[in-house]
């Protein structure tokens, strides 16, 4: 079953609409709560399906967004906004959400058996001052700390359909009145027993939005095929803003096997501040993974795997830019692999050249064809082939000696990141016009007639790192979208 809509409802509303704002000179120098730290948690159930935690300061994207002088666009905003609100079955009337939050939010959901949809909890802190009846603006006063009240409105939609208000000024709302019960519960036994995530959370203890699941969000390589299902692995993501660009960064995580964000280190900073990596980057071997490659690649590209079918275990680097592609994998003394084999390349002219110890190889035809009695010159596409430093480079554009030194350099500090033990891993780096894009967001379903024409979201980059090893211990998958929003 996918990530339920109200969920993903809520998340978008936090991050997109009303999380972001600039924090003041003076706020910056106030020491924030860690959010493993947070009072909220003591609210939250066992047995959730999905969680989401969040410590942000403020609640209003708007004003992050202050370049933007365009009126339509921040109404726009403010239109989706509403329009979440009013799904949940929340009125603000002439209250602002921003004058009522009170930086501490967690949305959990549960399976309900007896309904197609998951059902939602909400907590969240308001301000002292503030009360239930500043959230639902509804004609009589109904407000009563410590008692569950039913949110009821005449002809329209409230999927939120209970509210509650602690003593400490938390508001828990729920489509399930028992889900606040189990979260009143909760927190009279908080003290007496360990929180769920607080291991993982840890590890996440500086970051301001974290969601926990079993699954991520999008991912080439998690499937049933590598990762057999284990109910003490759980996937924690977290999110940013920075420059309209959403950060998601997702993170394999297993506190009985010693398996924390920080074991990731290494492998995601690596290559960050190289401003000529391209856009794709794949590092593997063809074992287990070839069938991910291959939409990644192109067909001639994918004539070299018939080759490397027979080294399922050979390290193969894939760069690809617009038009501009390389393979490099190591040379094989027992096996060398001839270019010049391939069928595609039957034909071709071969004319190599020494230069120290590379051996620089092109490969090139020109034909004359007759069609309509005119004969044509036809000239093919140039491939070209170096013997370098125990590794073969083959790609359609002659590379001169520093970028060859540095695609060296990229290939074994790839390979590097294995042991002995390590059977399979792979890192993929997919940018600009090479990723998905994400016109309407369909996965959202209900949601589409929320924001479509209002917000286009699109993938920017997207980064996968996968690493197993001998025994079946500590599986490392890391994904990170950067996501550009429009």
């Amino acid at each position: 079953m996918k990530l339920k809509v109200v969920a993903i409802i809520l998340l978008l509303s936090l991050l997109l609409f009303f999380g972001f704002k600039k924090v003041s000179s003076n706020k910056n120098k106030e020491q924030s709560t860690n959010i493993e730290q947070l009072n909220i948690l003591k609210y939250i159930p066992e047995n959730n399906k999905l969680l989401f935690i969040s410590n942000l300061d403020s609640f209003n994207i708007v004003k992050n967004n202050e370049k933007d002088t365009n009126p339509n666009n921040q109404d726009n905003f403010i239109l989706i906004k509403d329009s979440i609100l009013n799904y949940l079955g929340i009125d603000l009337g002439n209250n602002k959400l921003e004058d009522i939050y009170n930086n501490e939010l967690i949305i959990s959901t549960f399976e309900n058996n007896k309904k197609l949809k998951d059902d939602i909890l909400i907590v969240f802190k308001i301000k002292p001052e503030k009360t239930i009846d500043d959230l639902l603006n509804l004609p009589n006063k109904i407000d009563k700390a410590e008692k569950v009240i039913s949110i009821n409105r005449e002809n329209k939609i409230n999927f939120l359909n209970s509210i509650y208000r602690t003593e400490d000024n938390y508001i828990i709302a729920s489509s399930n009145k028992n889900l606040i019960k189990n979260s009143i519960n909760s927190s009279n036994h908080f003290k007496e027993k360990k929180f769920e995530y607080e291991s993982e959370l840890s590890g996440l203890k500086n970051e301001k939005n974290i969601l926990f699941t079993n699954k991520f969000l999008e991912s080439i390589f998690f499937n049933k095929d590598i990762f057999t299902e284990n109910n003490e692995d759980i996937v924690a993501t977290t999110f940013d803003l920075k420059n309209k660009h959403l950060i998601l960064k997702s993170y394999l995580l297993n506190n009985k096997k010693n398996l924390d964000n920080l074991t990731y280190e290494k492998l995601i900073n690596e290559d960050i501040n190289n401003q000529n990596n391209p856009e794709v980057a794949i590092f593997s071997n063809v074992k287990n993974v070839d069938k991910y490659i291959k939409p990644l690649i192109n067909d001639f590209e994918q004539s070299f795997f018939e080759y490397f079918n027979h080294h399922p275990n050979q390290n193969i680097l894939i760069l690809n830019s617009k038009k501009d592609w390389l393979i490099t994998f190591e040379k094989n003394t027992e096996d060398q692999f001839d270019l010049s084999a391939l069928q595609e390349l039957k034909d071709f002219n071969k004319y190599s050249l020494k230069q120290k110890e590379d051996i620089y190889s092109i490969y090139s035809k020109d034909i004359l064809e007759e069609k309509d009695d005119v004969i044509k010159q036809l000239t093919f596409e140039n491939l070209y082939s170096i013997d370098s430093g125990g590794l073969q480079f083959i790609s359609n554009y002659l590379i001169d000696g520093k970028k060859l030194e540095t695609i060296s350099k990229k290939f074994f500090n790839q390979k590097s990141n294995k042991d002995k033990s390590t059977f399979l891993y792979a890192k993929v780096d997919i940018k600009n016009e090479n990723s998905n894009k994400i016109e309407n967001l369909s996965d959202l379903e209900d949601l589409n007639f929320l924001i479509r024409n209002i917000l286009k979201i699109s993938n920017d980059e997207s980064q996968e790192i996968i690493s197993h090893s001998i025994p079946e211990k500590n599986p490392i998958l890391y994904t990170e979208k950067i996501l550009k929003i429009l």
